[in-house]
């Protein structure tokens, strides 16, 4: 028998777990995870989707050895934790199905930080009946169903289908929906023993994020009384659904799932970390800015081609990503300083993305549009990493540089250009005598940086310059810095176009920094060259 903490041995294993990311369709920006129960897979979730994806940027991945996700070599809970949050958002809402609202509880109390909000669908607290929990499975029916896996698994997982069916009112419709889901057997057997050994009762109470659980009024595998036991901030229970509440009730589940995220969850950064933009504001700005980018972009042609300066002696890497690629400018060089090298193009904004790619198809094998702080690749697969004058629209730097890490094969680098807060120092403060809002982006503090940096475990070497750019006029600063799609993308930024007598007020306090050469414009440039440890 696989114990829920035993090695697989004599299967073959590769590290990354099957998840898809689906970008919300709309301006949301809350992210969601959802993982499923014994003997599925991610496709379970699959009618759900557009709903879903109207309200939030959607993850869904499957557990090791179900769907396209190979075992681990290691199947402890710890290290299937460990390998799911390798793959998942800097910070989520977890909606966690029977086994998987169990694995999302272990994942809470590992990592509280990741863990936005906690709904657990029919799950329990311990599956298996005891002397001190009887709201749970007879032992002696768990054994029957162990026994029968053992000895006829495909019958025992239709018996299984039924049961999640049993006391639906939707049961013959739900029985077309539920996907044809691959498991490997040692996957069902320690998903088994999970579900045997997991006992949160205790530390469930130990949970910082807000839950709410959800349950079925006629499951045959999780009882509807848990629902007046287990505390929660909300506890639902659906009139006439089985085992699989959210796809005999989906209406209702996807607007339980919106309002417990807009009434329980603060739309906050974790601890410690405050957030004045939304990435999907930036996103929209540099897209907007995609056609006009190049010919404004004096200083970061500068910065990019001091940057490439220091690949001067680096091996050819076999995996090559550019981070924040913008508009391609730096793919050429990249390609014929790298040949041999898979060249992956990475960018926030859709619109970024189509240009480059349109004008450097020859230069570059793949095109991601992903976050920085959420990186959709795979872990431990990229041995050089290069990005100039993007990271800088990073603020949670902690994931930021978690996510290199885990990126970077073992030996691999990160050569980094970005700006620190002297930048545009001379706008920041000519706005300042005009008015009390922000009209200049904040950029993090080395401070900050250099801690995230610390915890990541990667090393880092610093070097600093100063740019400056001379402009006649304040509106053909402000006009150059619009065609970049430096927008101000502050929270606390000024509705509305300003009027002529603030523009005239800026000017004339912008005056003050004239020299002979113009209106200075300063830029504080950090050059970072990180290595991960071999």
């Amino acid at each position: 028998m696989l114990g829920c903490g035993a090695a697989i041995v004599g299967i073959s294993f590769v590290s990354a777990l099957y998840r898809e990311r689906l970008p919300s369709s709309s301006d949301a920006s809350a992210e969601l995870v959802l993982l499923h129960g014994w003997g599925s897979c991610s496709e379970i979730w699959r009618p759900l989707l557009p709903a879903l994806r109207a309200n939030f940027s959607v993850t869904i991945i499957d557990l090791p050895g179900c769907g396209r996700s190979p075992l681990l070599a290691d199947m402890s809970v710890e290290s299937v934790v460990q390998a799911l949050l390798a793959q998942l958002p800097a910070r989520a809402l977890y909606v966690g199905w029977s086994l998987g609202g169990l694995l999302a509880g272990e994942l809470a109390l590992a990592e509280p930080q990741r863990v936005s909000g906690l709904v657990r669908l029919a799950s329990n607290l311990r599956f298996v009946a005891n002397e001190q929990w009887s709201l749970a499975m007879p032992g002696e029916d768990f054994a029957a169903f162990y026994t029968g896996l053992l000895e006829q698994p495909e019958k025992t997982r239709k018996r299984f289908n039924t049961l999640q069916l049993q006391g639906d009112v939707s049961a013959r419709a739900l029985r077309r929906l539920l996907p044809l889901c691959h498991a490997e057997p040692e996957a069902l057997r320690w998903g088994l023993d999970c579900l045997r050994e997991l006992d949160q009762r205790e530390t469930y109470a130990g949970l910082s994020c807000p839950v709410m659980n959800i349950y079925g009024s006629d499951d045959a595998l999780v009882p509807a009384a848990l629902a007046e036991t287990v505390p929660a901030a909300r506890s639902l229970c659906y009139a006439g659904a089985g085992h699989i509440p959210f796809l005999s009730q989906p209406e209702q589940f996807v607007s339980d799932i919106i309002l417990f995220e807009k009434d329980c969850i603060a739309e906050a950064m974790p601890p410690g970390i405050e957030r004045h933009f939304e990435k999907r504001d930036v996103a929209r700005s540099f897209s907007r800015a995609a056609n006009s980018y190049d010919r404004a972009a004096t200083l970061q042609r500068r910065v990019a081609d001091e940057l490439f300066s220091l690949l001067a002696h680096q091996r050819v890497p076999q995996t090559l990503v550019d981070l924040g690629c913008g508009t391609g400018y730096s793919l050429p060089a990249l390609r014929q300083r790298f040949n041999d090298a898979q060249l992956v193009g990475v960018d926030l904004a859709e619109g970024m993305l189509a240009y480059a790619s349109e004008h450097h198809s020859e230069d570059c094998q793949q095109w991601v549009c992903g976050d920085a702080e959420d990186l959709p690749l795979a872990d431990a697969r990229v041995d050089l990493l290069f990005s100039s004058l993007s990271l800088q629209w990073c603020e949670n730097v902690s994931a930021l540089f978690s996510e290199i890490d885990r990126v970077l094969a073992p030996g691999g680098k990160a050569f980094i250009a970005t700006l620190g807060p002297e930048t545009l120092f001379e706008l920041r403060e000519a706005w300042q005598n005009v008015d009390g809002y922000a009209h200049v982006n904040r950029f993090i503090p080395r401070q900050a940086l250099d801690t995230a940096i610390t915890a990541s475990g990667l090393r880092v070497q610093w070097r600093q310059a100063t740019e400056v750019l001379y402009y006649p006029t304040v509106t053909a600063l402000t006009r150059e810095l619009k065609q970049l799609g430096v927008s101000n993308v502050n929270r606390d930024r000024p509705q509305g176009l300003a009027s002529r007598k603030r523009l005239q007020a800026l000017q004339q306090a912008y005056e003050a920094f004239r020299q002979p050469a113009g209106l200075p414009t300063s830029y504080q440039v950090w050059y970072l060259e990180l290595d991960k440890q071999p």
